[in-house]
């Protein structure tokens, strides 16, 4: 179990707010302390974002020593609870003080689509049994809609988040038969092929949802990485250059063209891409590791120094932070890390 207090946020007094994030298997549990409110929301944001960019989507949010809430900590609530299941994920409160419950539950019933426990226990349960019964209820509905497709995607998701990549295949493919246009399995079927190894079969399904929806980002995207993956490194990079015409405010396009531009050691292009996708998501974790490395390939230490302090401060991997300060103490040293750098974040 991890504990570490965020060095961005406050001690608590009237007007402040203190957050110490504990990370508990694949769940990560915030304490709040203090007021949520429209004067602290950048900083419980940029919490919340440090722990998206550790790939880490199940979170508690507990509310015992929380004393107030105003309408920009109820909209920061909701646009947690929205991003974290876009990302697969999960959100549930726990311990709601007096306070915190009247208006959650009292005033604005948010407890219709949010799960609430009494207990921080009750919320780690649920999380350990939620596999195991949403595998379950899908199967129980199956047996009544043999041929409703949806039932076998969520399947699918459920096998596919606890590794069980072929028999998230096997429910793919039956939610194909059903429905052979289908966007979203095709878009995940694409992705479990791609992670497996297979390319070519994974950019024939991301192909078949461009023929079928040609604006899907989702699907784009996943084809450019796949013709990165392939070492068709121009392809993708005109792919990647077209969907940032279409969507240029998303920073995943930009670290993913600027880690094309690294494997060709276009370093300037590189550096360019990757920094704005951090201007975008000053969190985002895996551009700060491409900026490094770019940096170091650059022979430009101070900067590769900087972004590799970054990753400390953002990262909860305690094994993560302590390679990367003992590569720190090494550039400071005048050791050659290069090699070391790319091997870890491989």
């Amino acid at each position: 179990m991890l504990k570490s207090n965020s060095p961005n946020l406050n001690a608590v007094d009237n007007t402040k707010l203190h957050i110490t994030t504990t990370a508990n298997e694949d769940v990560v549990v915030l304490a709040f302390n203090g007021d949520l409110s429209v004067i602290n929301i950048q900083a419980a944001t940029e919490e919340v974002n440090r722990i998206i960019a550790n790939h880490k989507y199940n979170m508690i949010f507990n509310f015992k020593n929380l004393s107030y809430v105003d309408s920009f900590g109820i909209g920061f609530i909701i646009s947690t609870y929205k991003d974290i299941i876009r990302c697969g994920g999960d959100l549930k409160l726990v311990c709601l003080s007096p306070f915190v419950d009247r208006v959650l539950r009292g005033v604005l019933k948010l407890d219709f689509f949010l799960n609430i426990y009494d207990t921080q226990e009750d919320a780690l349960l649920e999380f350990k049994s939620n596999a195991a019964c949403a595998v379950y209820r899908w199967q129980t509905i199956l047996e009544k809609q043999p041929n409703y497709p949806d039932a076998h995607l969520n399947l699918a998701l459920i096998f596919w988040r606890n590794g069980l990549l072929n028999d998230a295949l096997n429910e793919l493919d039956s939610a194909l038969e059903i429905n052979p246009n289908y966007i979203d399995a095709l878009n995940a079927r694409g992705q479990i092929l791609l992670k497996t190894g297979k390319i070519e079969e994974a950019i024939n399904c991301f192909k078949r949802v461009i023929e079928n929806k040609p604006d899907n980002l989702e699907a784009m995207t996943w084809l450019a990485l796949c013709y990165a993956d392939s070492n068709m490194l121009d392809e993708a990079i005109i792919r990647y250059n077209n969907i940032i015409e279409i969507y240029p405010k998303y920073p995943d396009l930009y670290y993913k063209i600027g880690m094309a531009y690294l494997k060709k050691d276009e370093l300037e292009l590189a550096v360019n891409s990757i920094k704005k996708a951090i201007e975008i998501n000053p969190c985002y974790l895996d551009a700060h590791r491409g900026l490094a490395i770019a940096y170091l390939k650059n022979r430009e230490k101070n900067m590769a120094v900087h972004h590799l302090q970054s990753i400390c401060n953002i990262s909860m991997d305690p094994g993560e932070i302590a390679q990367i300060r003992e590569l720190i103490l090494k550039i400071s040293r005048g050791e050659e890390v290069l090699p070391a750098l790319l091997n870890f974040i491989a």
